[in-house]
């Protein structure tokens, strides 16, 4: 009986250093990941060709990293499989109660490094999305095994009597630990510097209807534009040679990117300088950054398209701005939340919650205006038969219920 009172203290100290533990490694997986891929950007695009004596954007530089990654992107295929998986895919597991598992997360890693770091047009969404959901699922197998010892210690009866929000406890505790452990460290941040500025919050009835009159009309064409961002992120052609059809995505982009570098990677980062841009260069961004995208994710490279065609639709915004002159920030956040709005399917509160990555918290009237346009382009949309089939559902691939 002593041995037995003995253990139950013990194994719940043993329960909660588990949460902890396991919820701060999570923490610093995150950071860890971001830091490589911010590291290794910095290192092959900045570092590198400076050693060298080269400008990475304006000489031979910008078709040796992406054709070197496009190997390695194939080669990454052949190894560790078709990662990062869709978001769409993760989205589908979770609503059917199922998990991504933790294998998931080194393979996602690995080929979503290669990827963003070779100048990929693809957003890194996708990666997190697989490297913190096989974590995540890490942490609650490690967690259970421990409650088992628990259950053992106190008795299935009695522990079963606890209120489920106890039974919580310790998953919340995981991920308090996991965002404090990311806080604090001294690497690994998302950089959002490229944000704008601070609102003052002063809409206006005429430039809030030009806003969401802008968020109606773009409804439409960025529901097709993703449908053949999902037809090629679906497509497997690239298997017949991973490594020569990743080389020749690789030299596609690059030579997209000739004309304005912003074609590479996600491209978020370059919104702000959208409004610098004569209207030509506007125009190019706008379908080059998307058509890179199409042909990146056709060849094998994989990654998120939200940021993507984000940057797409900014341009377009900037370029709106010219003719209604309501203010180039407000157009493009404008459109950057109609185009959450597609990309969650019409949902409001996850389109806010995503378009607030990019956009400061206090354009919040814009993003809501934005979302609202949104919304009614595709409910609009929908009701006349304009928009694309939905897609065959997602299978969730590598996961447990």
């Amino acid at each position: 009986m002593n041995d037995g009172a003995h253990s139950r203290p013990v194994s719940l100290a043993a329960l909660l250093a588990t949460a902890i533990a396991t919820g701060a490694f999570a923490g610093l997986v995150a950071g860890g990941f971001i830091w490589l891929i911010e590291q290794g950007t910095a290192f092959v695009w900045s570092d590198l060709p400076d050693a060298v004596g080269v400008d990475p954007y304006e000489s031979w530089w910008l078709f040796l990293i992406p054709i070197v990654g496009g190997a390695l992107v194939g080669v990454g295929q052949m190894v560790l499989g078709n990662y990062p998986r869709p978001l769409e895919e993760a989205v589908a597991t979770w609503r059917q109660g199922g998990h991504i598992e933790p294998v998931v997360a080194p393979k996602t890693a690995g080929n979503s490094l290669v990827a963003l770091i070779a100048g990929g047009p693809v957003g890194f969404e996708a990666a997190l999305t697989g490297v913190l959901g096989g974590t995540a699922t890490w942490v609650g197998s490690r967690i259970t095994t421990v409650g088992e010892l628990v259950r053992n210690a106190w008795g299935v009866d009695e522990v079963d009597d606890v209120p489920r929000t106890v039974h919580r406890l310790p998953y919340w505790l995981a991920a308090i630990a996991s965002l404090l452990t990311y806080r604090w460290l001294p690497f690994g941040g998302i950089d959002l510097g490229f944000r704008f500025t601070d609102f003052d919050g002063d809409l206006g009835i005429g430039p809030g209807l030009t806003a969401f009159a802008f968020g109606v009309v773009l409804a439409v064409p960025v529901a097709w534009a993703i449908k053949y961002v999902q037809l090629a992120e679906r497509s497997m052609q690239f298997r017949r040679s991973p490594i020569l059809i990743g080389m020749a995505g690789g030299l596609a982009f690059a030579l997209l990117a000739l004309p304005n570098e912003l074609v590479l990677f996600s491209g978020q980062e370059g919104i702000q300088l959208l409004p610098e841009a004569p209207n030509g260069e506007l125009i190019y961004v706008a379908i080059a950054k998307w058509v890179a995208l199409v042909v990146a994710l056709f060849a094998g490279w994989r990654g998120g398209p939200i940021f993507p065609i984000c940057t797409s639709v900014a341009a377009l915004a900037v370029l709106a701005d010219e003719l209604v002159d309501v203010g180039p920030d407000i157009m493009i956040v404008a459109a950057i939340a109609a185009a959450a709005v597609v990309f969650v399917k019409g949902s409001l509160p996850m389109a806010v919650v995503l378009a607030l990555y990019p956009v400061q918290m206090s354009y919040a009237v814009v993003i809501i205006v934005g979302c609202l346009g949104g919304a009614v382009g595709l409910a609009v949309a929908r009701s006349l038969g304009v928009l694309p089939l939905p897609p065959a559902e997602h299978e969730p691939v590598e996961t447990t219920a």
